[in-house]
């Protein structure tokens, strides 16, 4: 009786102990699940975080690109229009003008600040702010030199010579704009008309 009684005891014993191991084992895989489920919604949570920023900033970029396009065309319609200061663009019966310090599109501001480099070369500068809270906040700012073109052609007969006019040491004909950044130079607009040796070169890069 007493044997029978030690036999049931141990089996009880036993099978607490399988028991508090299955326990155990279910609050470890349960602690292991919650960790795998954090980490994943915490790399998705960053990842959808990082091409939302790419994307602010890739906006921006345009914006700023755009600004120096339409410094240009208002150059294009007259030179004497980029007067130094810092402006707005709007469009205005279908073409860029500036109009007060700044312009708005969603939540990216915009400034076009012109300043002079001598009375024939103006430095265009267009910078890009967005405001998306603590973290996501920032600016972009792309540069750019506008000549009076129309001064520099009738005195230049070269790239070298355009570049020369607006300040640089020399210019060489590049096959684009890609080459010049490789080179250390900038790119430009005005001077292309001398690069006519086909696509493989035709565009001015100006050496500091």
């Amino acid at each position: 009786m007493i044997q029978k009684s030690l036999q049931l005891t141990k089996k009880a014993r036993l099978n607490i102990s399988q028991s508090g191991f299955s326990i155990v084992e279910i609050i470890i895989a349960s602690a292991v699940f919650a960790l795998i489920v954090t980490a994943f919604v915490g790399s998705l949570i960053y990842f959808n975080k990082s091409s939302a920023t790419a994307g602010t900033k890739a906006r921006a970029v345009f914006l700023a690109e755009e600004g120096l396009e339409a410094a240009r065309n208002i150059r294009d319609e007259d030179f004497s229009n980029l007067t130094d200061g810092t402006y707005g663009l709007v469009i205005s019966s279908g073409q860029w003008v500036f109009s007060g310090s700044q312009d708005l599109t969603d939540n990216f501001t915009r400034e076009i600040e012109i300043s002079s480099i001598d009375v024939n070369t103006k430095e265009i500068i267009s910078q890009v702010f967005w405001d998306g809270g603590l973290m996501n906040s920032g600016s972009v700012s792309l540069a750019t030199y506008l000549t009076n073109w129309q001064v520099v052609v009738e005195t230049a007969d070269s790239c070298s010579a355009v570049c020369q006019s607006l300040g640089y040491s020399d210019g060489i004909c590049r096959q684009n704009q890609n080459k010049c950044s490789k080179e250390g130079e900038n790119y430009e607009t005005d001077g292309d008309q001398y690069c006519t040796q086909g696509p493989q070169i035709d565009t001015c890069c100006c050496a500091p």
